[in-house]
């Protein structure tokens, strides 16, 4: 690596000399720093008349030149549907969208009306237990109860057996004590006997007494027509409180139904669709607006052409206002896409409003001021206790007639034994039952009164008022079968009810931002249209620019070959002031790629960055040194060119070559060849 720098020309040694071979004082002034600076400037001046030339000539049109500055190419077709849309009174579907917007706020409910009607229904619900019971309301079984009591009272049955067993009794107790003490004659014991016949007249009736009595204590238990009708009519009654409630339905469905209906319009309409597809359409469009980024380097190409300047200020502005729309579309698609989410939101299909207005049937005819009444559930009440207290009268009254009954029995039974122990046991039989007589009045007296209670309560006047309890009832199944035949419950109406607030809770100013996207890219079209349009005004100077392209390039590689030999010399400059001895990198400093390892992987000290550009620049000299020669030859071609056109005529002009191709070369050239394997 020494050896090469060491052979390598220095800046005097490779000083550009004339092609007769006569180095002047004044060309040999020119060394390589020199030489690139006026290629430099060369390149920079040819460049700019060679960049307004190609647009004065049309080679190059304004638009590619934007397209070349911002980096991106300038096709706004795809604006084109834009340019000729209104957009001062509203897209189309955001107009429609606007509409049914404003005519669901203005059918919009209150939540207070939600309630009212989502507890209608709940209440309508609850009433299931009610629809069962109306079923058990027996007015025949009422009726038919009504009737037995009056058609069956035995009070009469009972008056005639307590007559029987009082004559019984008198009989024998008018001739029992007319009998002798002690022994009885034949004639004696024969009347005895046929008293005795007298006793089973008091037994019988006894039991037909006890039976008829029954007959009271059953009915009485057996009210169970009765029981379930009054259970249903308190049922009806506390339904109908609450059925109060639903009076003022009927008016107010409507508002719901109105609501419902928007729902409907906006589900089966397209306007959803036609939003959506147009946010896709703006979105897709609005990639047109993005990145349109100036390049400094090739701006700076064109800045100091001073008869584009307008060109480049409309170029500047393209992109400034390109960058505020890019910003303003992003933003307004995010908005798009949080409507389109809201509106992934299912509208159930089919009828929205049909068990509302079902319902609103249901309740229309149904009279909510209807009751019960319980005045005469209060008589009978009444009179049922009375004849539960007179029942226990006749039960207590009852308990001598058992125990007479038995008593009588048990001294019939006796009647075989010896005659004068069986009159003794008469006569004592009678002793014991004298209150018998006087007892009728008392026994009799309840069964009285329960005859008084059962002509008050008459089973025709049953029948009357049971019938329009009946009657009445029936609307109340009607009405509660209506609602069943709905087939719906309350949460399915809160789940309807709730939907407008969900659908509509949208900002429909998101809409306006279509229109103001559209907008934007009708500016755009109309400033890439301008750009297209403009034209470069006509300069003479250039029109016979002799330099193409092509030259333009040379001039730039020829450029790159001199800064290459630049870097090259001033890194070698640093390498002969480098103790390569005590710097650790003598193993590897005779062969390129391994001292490019070294350096980049190992090497710490002073001038590390210096070293490892010197060692890339020469890697790059090894790579391209062959066309090194063929590069400043055209650049030197391009640069006559250019000096001849600025002199404004064709002279001689005395060429300048690098040293690579006269006296230097010899010993330069060979010798960097030579080296080049072991570097």
């Amino acid at each position: 690596m020494r050896e090469f720098c060491n052979s390598f020309p220095t800046k005097a040694d490779c000083s550009p000399i004339p092609v007769d071979g006569t180095k002047s004082k004044k060309d040999s002034q020119f060394a390589l720093e020199e030489y690139y600076q006026e290629a430099t400037q060369i390149y920079e001046k040819a460049n700019k008349i060679h960049l307004e030339y190609e647009l004065a000539t049309g080679k190059v049109g304004a638009l590619e030149v934007a397209g070349r500055i911002l980096n991106k190419k300038m096709d706004a077709s795809v604006l084109e549907e834009y340019v000729e849309m209104k957009i001062s009174g509203g897209l189309k579907e955001q107009n429609e969208m606007l509409e049914l917007f404003e005519k669901a706020k203005e059918s919009e409910t209150s939540d207070q009306l939600k309630d009212y009607v989502e507890n209608g229904f709940t209440l309508m619900d609850g009433f299931g237990d009610v629809e069962t019971k109306i079923p058990e309301f027996n007015i025949a079984g009422v009726e038919d109860y009504y009737k037995r009591l009056k058609s069956g009272d035995p009070h009469s049955s009972i008056e005639y057996q307590l007559n029987r067993i009082l004559r019984a009794y008198s009989a024998t107790s008018a001739s029992i004590p007319t009998f002798p003490s002690g022994a009885l004659s034949r004639l004696d014991k024969y009347y005895l006997f046929k008293n005795s016949e007298f006793l089973p007249e008091i037994i019988e009736p006894c039991k037909g007494m006890q039976g008829s009595s029954n007959w009271y204590y059953i009915d009485l238990q057996g009210l169970d027509p009765f029981k379930r009708t009054r259970d249903v009519i308190e049922k009806l009654n506390a339904t109908m409180d609450d059925m109060k409630n639903l009076e003022g339905l009927a008016s107010e469905i409507p508002k719901i139904e109105k609501e419902m209906l928007r729902l409907v319009e906006l589900r089966d309409g397209n306007v959803i669709k036609e939003i959506r597809n147009r946010f896709q359409n703006l979105t897709k469009s609005a990639d047109f607006l993005r990145d349109f980024r100036i390049s400094t380097n090739v701006y700076g190409q064109y800045q100091g052409i001073q008869s584009i300047y307008p060109l480049l200020q409309k170029i500047k502005s393209f992109s400034s206002k390109m960058r505020a729309f890019e910003f303003r579309t992003s933003r307004a698609s995010k908005e798009w896409s949080t409507f389109e989410n809201h509106f992934q939101q299912e509208i159930p299909p089919g009828s929205l409003t049909e068990k509302f207005s079902n319902f609103q049937d249901c309740v229309r005819n149904f009279d909510f001021q209807m009751s019960f009444s319980k005045d005469y559930l209060a008589d009978f009440d009444e009179n049922i206790t009375r004849m539960r207290s007179l029942n226990l009268k006749i039960q207590n009254n009852m308990k001598p007639i058992e125990e007479l009954k038995i008593a009588t029995r048990n001294l019939y039974e006796k009647r075989y034994i010896k005659d004068e122990d069986f009159l003794t046991l008469f006569r004592e039989f009678l002793k014991e039952h004298t209150w018998l007589p006087d007892f009728k009045d008392v026994f009799l007296a309840p069964f009285y009164e329960l005859g008084s209670l059962l002509n008050a309560m008459h089973a025709m006047n049953v029948r009357q008022t049971f019938a329009k309890i009946m009657k009445d009832s029936d609307k109340v199944k009607q009405f509660l079968e209506c609602y069943s035949n709905l087939e719906t419950t309350a949460s399915d109406t809160k789940e309807l009810l709730v939907l407008p607030g969900k659908v509509w809770n949208f900002d429909p100013k998101v809409l306006e931002g279509t229109v103001e996207v559209v907008g934007m890219f009708k500016e755009a079209y109309k400033m890439v249209e301008e750009i297209k349009e403009w034209k470069v005004a006509s300069n003479p100077e250039i029109e016979n620019f002799p330099l193409d392209g092509e030259d333009v390039k040379a001039v730039s590689d020829g450029i790159n070959v001199l800064e290459t030999i630049r870097n090259v010399q001033n890194g070698c400059e640093i390498m002969k002031t480098l103790d390569v001895e005590n710097s650790g990198i003598k193993d590897s400093w005779d062969i390129l790629d391994s001292s490019l390892t070294f350096i980049e992987d190992v090497y710490q000290e002073d001038q590390r960055n210096d070293i490892l550009n010197f060692l890339k620049e020469i890697q790059k000299l090894e790579t391209d040194f062959p066309e090194y020669p063929n590069k400043l030859e055209k650049m030197n071609e391009a640069m006559d060119k250019m000096r001849e056109w600025e002199n404004g005529k064709m002279k001689p002009v005395k060429k300048m070559v690098d040293c690579f191709e006269v006296e230097c070369s010899a010993q330069t050239i060979v010798t960097t060849i030579q080296l080049m394997p072991t570097i």
